[in-house]
């Protein structure tokens, strides 16, 4: 658990009673900015997220301001050297605030501890700031899939 008591910010592994807070607000999110893309993100992990995220090379990171759910990030085990980044969502009035940062690098953290090599992040090309922490923290775009109405970009960092 991280704690940024200036803003009463906590980051911390999710725990079963905020698995309707965190759907909500990732659905939410889709559903108001990414209409359009909200296709490619099926909602099946977000039914069951700790079984979904429950492996031991997996983690599903909530962040708090003031007890309310405002950002989430997951990693899920793709293989032994590759980890998945997941779900990396921030509340819009939370944005442009480093709290994304935060996040992120809880996330990396996470995989450097498993072990893994590399970390994959798929998104599409109208999550321009997801995009853009991504690449400030040295993930580099791979490959662009056309799919639907847009893009879905592949980006990879080597730890």
């Amino acid at each position: 658990m991280k704690h940024n008591d200036a803003n009463n910010i906590v980051i911390r592994k999710i725990r079963e009673q905020d698995s309707k807070k965190v759907k909500d607000l990732i659905i939410s999110i889709l559903s108001k900015e990414f209409e359009m893309a909200k296709s490619a993100y099926p909602e099946t992990d977000l039914e069951h997220i700790s079984s979904s995220y429950g492996g031991e090379r997996d983690v599903f990171l909530i962040l708090f301001s003031n007890e309310e759910v405002v950002g989430t990030v997951a990693i899920k085990e793709d293989s032994k050297y590759i980890a998945l980044l997941r779900r990396f969502f921030l509340s819009s009035d939370f944005r442009k605030k480093g709290l994304g940062t935060l996040l992120l690098k809880e996330a990396i953290k996470f995989c450097r501890e498993k072990k893994f090599h590399e970390i994959v992040f798929r998104t599409t090309d109208k999550m321009e700031s997801a995009i853009k922490l991504c690449v400030k923290n040295g993930f580099s775009e791979k490959e662009k899939i056309p799919f639907e109405n847009f893009q879905i970009i592949k980006f990879v960092l080597i730890l």
